[in-house]
């Protein structure tokens, strides 16, 4: 009896498995990015950098996904692809027209988020069960189980509360601080924090326009296309692991062959 090598066996199981996944896989934009994880994501619009380190992870080791809206997205200096691993202590900048999304995992329950040298641009933040800390040249921000938008520019912090409470201090002089509750707002110089505002609804959408010019995607899998691939693949690979077991006859020919 003919039959296969045992490898050339375990090589056809693997792609029988794994190959259909592979070809299933497309790239579609992520429809609601206001969905939120334990750790909680960072959205940060064009010309920002920023660097972040998150308390439950060593330096090597992986803290989320980031999303890029295109290749002007640089991750400690290289170009990235639409999704990718980012690792502690990390560096994210973004290009003109270009924005960076970054999901967090939270690693514990007492888990920090630190996202430093924010010093120009906007920033939309989703904090879910960590805690965040940002710091900005005028301001250091601290928030957990809070939603808020954060503009930076060179003479103010502009900070508006959209779910929760949050603490903000003054760089410069800590001790002076304010709690900010939803729709809320305050400007922060480098000499003072401003009496809080009342936002209007629409006041609150202008600050999150930006976010509808950049487009994220991830990719997911096509069950359909799995399956017809899977289909595709499983005939092949019965057919060439099938034993042979025939051999003479009309097809073979063999001495005594069929008549």
């Amino acid at each position: 009896m003919n039959t296969l090598p045992q490898s050339k066996i375990k090589l056809w199981v693997v792609l029988l498995v794994v190959l259909p996944v592979f070809l299933g896989c497309k790239t579609v934009p992520i429809t609601d990015r206001h969905v939120s994880e334990k750790g909680g994501f960072w959205e940060q619009d064009q010309n920002i950098d920023s660097h972040f380190y998150h308390n439950a992870y060593d330096e090597d080791e992986t803290i989320g996904l980031m999303y890029a809206s295109n290749s002007g997205v640089l991750l400690n200096g290289s170009p990235t692809k639409y999704v990718t691993k980012i690792d502690n202590h990390s560096f994210v900048s973004t290009a003109p027209r270009s924005s960076a999304r970054i999901e967090f995992k939270s690693g514990s329950k007492d888990c920090l988020v630190q996202v430093n040298e924010f010093y120009f641009g906007n920033a939309y933040v989703d904090t879910a069960d960590c805690h965040y800390q940002i710091d900005t040249i005028h301001a250091v921000i601290h928030a957990k189980n809070a939603i808020l938008h954060v503009n930076t520019l060179q003479q103010q912090t502009t900070v508006t509360v959209l779910n929760g409470v949050i603490k903000i201090m003054l760089q410069k002089n800590p001790t002076e601080s304010i709690d900010l509750s939803e729709t809320r707002e305050v400007v922060v110089t480098h000499e003072a924090i401003s009496r809080p505002r009342i936002l209007k609804l629409d006041e609150i959408h202008q600050r999150l326009r930006w976010r509808e010019n950049h487009v994220f995607y991830e990719k997911v899998i096509d069950w359909n296309k799995v399956a017809a691939v899977a289909a595709t693949v499983a005939i092949i690979a019965a057919a060439i692991l099938a034993p042979r077991t025939m051999r003479g006859g009309r097809i073979h020919g063999g001495r005594h062959g069929w008549r």
